[in-house]
């Protein structure tokens, strides 16, 4: 990605992502895990951290992504301690992912994620074409219980389109994937083309394997090499 395309995208994320307000009680509780921090669970400094984890993933693309996969809201094993969309800590500090990062969480293990493992497996030969990113860009959990996962609503979906319509007006990514029925509702309101495809969560491995390679085999993005 060209330095000058990574500094709008970025500009934009400190701008609209980074001061989304997090929200603890009632219906919708969500966490923003790149402006917010939980003592409980979180290192002192962890929202820097995450912060600087994303900005190395942008750094990472070397080229403009040719797709853009949209995922549902951040994972609390995934991205809601790395920072990075659809991927955990334990793969930032595996040396395995073209880029690296740090850890944010006070677990003495570095947090894995299935779904991470699982995109990652399969995504990793198609890097630097690609860019990940969720529908919903913070943490969506149940009441009291900051450390599970709850389906974003319609409505949260709906305030957040907006955001997510502006990052494809400036990735301008030759096709889109949608992971999941939050991702497709999103990018339908948006009025947004997309390729359907399977998300990995829930028994989705071998549905989201197939739809990645009948993606790439219909000219949506290739291989490195």
């Amino acid at each position: 990605m060209l330095e000058m395309e990574l500094q709008r995208l970025w500009d934009f994320i400190e701008q609209y992502i980074f001061t989304l307000p997090s929200e603890a009680m009632g219906q919708r509780p969500a966490f923003n895990p790149y402006c917010d921090e939980y003592p409980a669970y979180d290192l002192p400094g962890a929202a820097e951290i995450r912060r600087e984890n994303l900005y190395a993933y942008l750094r990472s693309l070397s080229r403009q992504p040719e797709v853009l996969i949209v995922g549902e809201a951040l994972g609390w094993r995934g991205c809601r301690f790395s920072g990075v969309p659809l991927t955990c800590e334990a793969q930032l500090l595996s040396g395995k992912l073209p880029f690296g990062g740090r850890q944010s969480s006070r677990s003495a293990r570095p947090y894995a994620e299935a779904t991470a493992t699982i995109f990652w497996h399969t995504m990793l030969p198609y890097f630097p074409g690609f860019m990940s990113w969720n529908c919903v860009p913070i943490h969506t959990h149940t009441t009291g219980k900051p450390l599970t996962n709850r389906r974003p609503t319609r409505q949260e979906i709906s305030d957040y389109q907006p955001f997510l319509q502006e990052l494809v007006g400036l990735i301008a990514p030759r096709t889109v994937i949608a992971l999941g029925k939050a991702a497709e509702a999103a990018l339908i309101l948006s009025g947004i083309s997309y390729y359907p495809v399977r998300h990995p969560s829930h028994g989705g491995r071998q549905g989201f394997r197939m739809g990645i390679e009948e993606a790439a085999s219909g000219g949506c993005f290739s291989k490195n090499g």
